[in-house]
């Protein structure tokens, strides 16, 4: 009797676990769809200017960063990708080139001092813009001129909510022809 009772619910449990389900028409149930992934701008963070420049190029900014996977006949690499968006309407997207060493020139000045830098700071992120859409102000990162890169710089020590963006037009920052625009600061809001 027992080995009856626990071959039934074996039965059932197997039963339960089947891959495939039946309509009671017969067909097969339609494979479960899943959820899209949340959009590319969550979760971001918002900072508020924190120096006269920032104030001016994009008031409040709303930062975000989002892994982009390649399409699957691409074959490359997913990027991460910055996203700004000012509260005047600025919009600047850039793909992360890597990191450079504070100590890197940018028209005989180092990025340590455009920054205004900690000197134990081993390292800043540079990403190239892919798009920035001005708004009707026609106030870009670089004034009216198009920014080619953007360095940006987070403390790493915790609690510390600031946050320093420095376009860079022309070239790469380490490149020849590359020229600093305004240092833009924030503050976590």
């Amino acid at each position: 009797m027992i080995l009856r009772t626990a071959m039934a619910a074996l039965l059932l449990a197997l039963a339960a676990c089947s891959p495939e389900t039946v309509l009671p028409s017969g067909e097969p149930a339609p494979a479960p769809e899943l959820d899209s992934p949340a959009p590319e701008s969550e979760p971001s963070r918002v900072f508020g200017p924190a120096n006269d420049a920032a104030r001016t190029t994009t008031g409040d900014l709303t930062v975000s960063l989002a892994l982009r996977l390649p399409d699957a006949s691409d074959g490359g690499d997913a990027t991460d990708v910055l996203t700004l968006a000012g509260g005047n309407g600025l919009q600047v997207e850039a793909q992360i080139t890597g990191a450079l060493s504070p100590a890197t020139q940018v028209e005989g000045q180092t990025l340590r001092a455009l920054l205004d830098l900690p000197v134990e700071e081993p390292s800043t992120l540079v990403y190239r813009v892919t798009n920035e859409a001005k708004p009707e102000s026609g106030q870009g990162l670089c004034g009216a001129e198009t920014a080619a890169y953007v360095v940006v710089w987070e403390p790493s020590i915790p609690g510390e909510s600031s946050m320093k963006v420095l376009g860079i037009m022309g070239g790469a920052p380490e490149s020849g022809n590359a020229r600093a625009c305004p240092m833009l600061e924030y503050r976590r809001q």
